[in-house]
């Protein structure tokens, strides 16, 4: 079996390759990967695509926490936590990613206080998706002004409520540097 091409291997090669070669990879790529497509399109693009992207996939998840006939449709954490990796893998973990888990966090949340307690799974999800929002708000000062109020809604909803839910959501929300005790 062939070996696979390390970072550097192809780094090396791309760096023989002439211009049209270049770009002749980059339009295969572009056209037969998904995840290829949205990345460059987030670089070339930047916020508008980004913005319009993130909105998509926050109608997706909408729809999964809110399905209209709960009783028939039912309610699938794998599909909404598909949603949440899809985006991650083609948009990387960055601040799109965690606008997006962010509000996955939000919507298990409301999910929480419209159908009462879940299980350890639902929850387990729900606070990787918070501890991701809230790891990337404790690096950036601006994220957290920009996601301060959603951060600050989840911490309250859960205050009080089970499964240990409240101390895990407190802890996170608590590691925040910009978080001022009053």
């Amino acid at each position: 079996m062939a070996k696979k091409l390390t970072e550097k291997a192809l780094v090396k090669k791309l760096n023989t390759m002439g211009q049209e070669e270049l770009i002749k990879v980059i339009s295969d790529l572009f056209k037969t990967n998904k995840a290829a497509e949205v990345r460059l399109n987030l670089m070339f693009l930047g916020e508008e695509y980004g913005n319009t992207l993130l909105e998509k996939y926050k109608k997706q998840l909408y729809k999964i926490f809110n399905p209209s006939n709960i009783v028939r449709t039912g309610f699938s954490l794998e599909k909404a936590q598909m949603v949440l990796s899809d985006f991650a893998d083609m948009c990387g973990k960055g601040r799109w990613y965690g606008d997006l888990a962010l509000y996955f966090a939000e919507c298990a949340t409301d999910f929480t206080m419209s159908y009462g307690d879940i299980n350890e799974k639902f929850y387990d999800a729900l606070g990787d998706a918070y501890h991701d929002a809230v790891a990337m708000a404790s690096e950036d000062e601006e994220l957290y002004q920009l996601w301060k109020d959603r951060l600050e809604y989840i911490y309250h909803e859960f205050s009080g409520f089970g499964w240990g839910m409240d101390e895990f959501i407190t802890e996170e929300y608590d590691s925040l540097p910009w978080v001022v005790e009053d």
